[in-house]
């Protein structure tokens, strides 16, 4: 079966349809999976066997689609010409061209509603896509979904931590978010930072993405007090650098999904948004529900002085590193009996 997928939401909603299509692509489509959709985004599963062709959503074709007139003259793609299968993810919007599509191609499409719709019972997203792809008869099973940077992206990850002047492995804070309101307040973060640095022997890392704009300031004023920073990351450069790290700790985005995947330790900080909906998926994967207005997410200045108040994440933290020197003495231990 050639079947081809079409998603044109954020990151973290993108991985959470790679998630639930995983198992069924590596079960049924042995011809291979096509992607309609971010180009980026579907770069992360460079190293999946099912992975077929890309086509960017970023296209006129979607909109000529859901016009009254052009959709029925619109020029349409061999990839969709060709297809056995069509999956179009999105809300209530992307079920016109879904119908659409179905009348112009032989191809069997279908509209699967990317997450719960407001006022629904909170469902994680992950389970509801797999509830409606069991209903198309693709069934997509229950296996874990796990990311694997390719070779050249960990080595490329690599050569970037020694450029920085990191030699193990770090933590990595990713305080941004797509919704600003889904980010803890940038004096937690700026807390964090310092507390990290003053109080554990780990390397911290802070990550700012092409979408947080917001804390440029912040980013200078961390780089002037000597933490180290990474910007802009090509997803693929990104998801290879997380395994390179021994913990992540985010705000509800799709860098917190990405780390979920990669399949570190995350430890993801909610606020206004249900993670019994939205929360990232994995063992090692810890959810820490905060409350605060979202007037206060950019009430910060560099004069202020860090004051970290939050015991739990303090106390995660100096468990891991118990955990990291526990388990290099017993590598030491082991070397010297040989």
């Amino acid at each position: 079966m050639r079947a081809v997928v079409f998603h044109q939401g954020a990151l973290g909603d993108f991985l959470m349809v790679a998630s639930a299509i995983d198992g069924f692509a590596e079960n049924q489509c042995r011809a291979g999976l096509d992607f309609w959709a971010k180009p980026e985004y579907v770069s992360l599963l460079a190293e999946k066997s099912y992975l077929g062709d890309c086509y960017s959503a970023d296209t006129a074709l979607a909109g000529y689609l859901l016009h009254e007139s052009f959709w029925r003259t619109a020029a349409l793609p061999d990839f969709l010409l060709e297809a056995d299968r069509l999956l179009i993810f999105g809300q209530t919007g992307s079920r016109v061209m879904a119908e659409r599509l179905s009348a112009r191609l032989t191809a069997t499409v279908s509209w699967l509603r990317s997450f719960p719709a407001a006022g629904d019972d909170p469902v994680h997203v992950s389970d509801f896509l797999r509830r409606q792809l069991d209903l198309l008869g693709l069934p997509a099973g229950r296996k874990p979904f796990r990311l694997i940077p390719s070779d050249s992206e960990k080595l490329a990850a690599g050569d970037l931590l020694r450029e920085l002047g990191i030699h193990s492995k770090p933590i990595l804070i990713h305080p941004g978010s797509g919704g600003r309101r889904k980010v803890w307040p940038l004096r937690n973060w700026h807390g964090l930072l310092d507390w990290v640095g003053r109080e554990t022997s780990f390397r911290v890392l802070l990550s700012i993405g092409p979408a947080d704009r917001y804390p440029d300031a912040f980013s200078r004023a961390m780089t002037d007090a000597g933490v180290s920073v990474v910007s802009g990351l090509p997803l693929i450069r990104l998801s290879a650098l997380l395994s390179y790290c021994r913990l992540y700790i985010g705000s509800d985005s799709g860098v917190s999904h990405l780390a979920a995947a990669v399949g570190i330790p995350t430890i993801a900080v909610f606020g206004p948004t249900d993670p019994r909906v939205w929360a990232p998926q994995g063992k090692d994967v810890m959810v820490l529900r905060r409350r605060w207005k979202e007037e206060d997410v950019l009430k910060w200045a560099p004069s202020d002085k860090p004051d970290f108040q939050d015991g739990e994440i303090a106390n995660i933290i100096t468990n891991w590193e118990l955990q990291a020197k526990t388990c290099c003495e017993g590598n030491n231990l082991r070397r010297q009996r040989r």
